[in-house]
């Protein structure tokens, strides 16, 4: 395993704006952070990505990583890094979260529990995930071999809380390093506030693009002459395209083929094309 995705992924989650946000209320990420203090247990530290980075042929980008958490009463945390943990058990878990061999999550995408032995429900959005992944590039490797699902925002929340605040702050030191580490080919940016910060970051791109993402909304459909383009991310051209994410409302479209059905096969062709140099 190369050190630097180590290196990457404990720098993501020790990310030292996180105490410095949480004692400045003026700081942009201070809401995201203290999003989880109606939760019990201890923070739970920013997820640097799900999935393999180093052999993803897709990314998933979307706002931020919702958080399983305990509350009095009703359910127990997911058995997830805190800010108590040693960093070599941080980064076992961001690097090799779905791994058969480690016990984090099951086949049935149903993560374990702090009690060590409960699961929690499967999780819909890896289930979306892993859908649209095989669609793309088969399921000759298992599902998370061939994706990396990371955010804009890397502090965990509930409804996005905090997102907004903290997008600029937080993609701006970590989404770049991400992608660079990734030879993923097609990016697909996941709902409003991720496509909102890509194109505040990249105003050109804003500005040839200015419809990426917006959809009819009668039909929940985006302009695919607007929404799938090459750009330069992570320091590589890649294919880009967007979708609404999975909990979207209808008449959202949520899937890919749906999304596009004349431009599939060219968002397959960019998933299984060589990987970037």
């Amino acid at each position: 395993m190369p050190v630097h995705l180590e290196e990457l992924a404990l720098s993501i989650a020790r990310c030292p704006e996180v105490p410095l946000a949480a004692a400045d209320p003026t700081h942009p990420c201070h809401k995201v952070v203290h999003s989880q203090d109606q939760y019990e247990g201890p923070f739970q530290v920013p997820e640097a990505w799900a999935g393999k980075l180093e052999t993803a042929k897709v990314v998933f980008l979307s706002s931020n990583p919702a958080i399983s958490a305990g509350m009095a009463g009703k359910h127990l945390a997911e058995k997830y890094p805190n800010a108590e943990w040693e960093d070599p058990d941080i980064a076992d878990f961001m690097l090799n979260r779905f791994d058969s061999e480690h016990d984090w999550v099951n086949q049935e995408l149903r993560h374990l529990k702090v009690d060590g032995f409960s699961r929690g429900r499967p999780e819909g959005y890896w289930k979306w995930v892993r859908a649209q992944t095989e669609a793309l590039v088969g399921t000759d490797l298992p599902w998370y071999e061939n994706v990396a699902m990371t955010e804009i925002v890397h502090c965990k929340s509930g409804s996005e809380d905090g997102v907004k605040e903290a997008a600029d702050r937080c993609s701006s030191m970590h989404m770049d390093r991400v992608l660079s580490a990734t030879p993923a080919n097609l990016i697909i940016v996941v709902g409003r506030q991720a496509r909102d910060r890509l194109l505040r970051a990249y105003p050109e791109v804003a500005n040839r693009y200015p419809r990426f993402g917006r959809d009819d909304k009668t039909t929940g459909r985006v302009d695919p002459a607007q929404s799938i383009f090459e750009m330069n991310l992570g320091g590589r051209m890649r294919t880009v395209c967007y979708l609404w994410h999975n909990s979207a409302h209808h008449p959202k479209v949520r899937g890919l083929a749906a999304m596009y059905p004349e431009h599939f096969l060219r968002l397959q062709a960019a998933a299984l094309g060589p990987a970037v140099a």
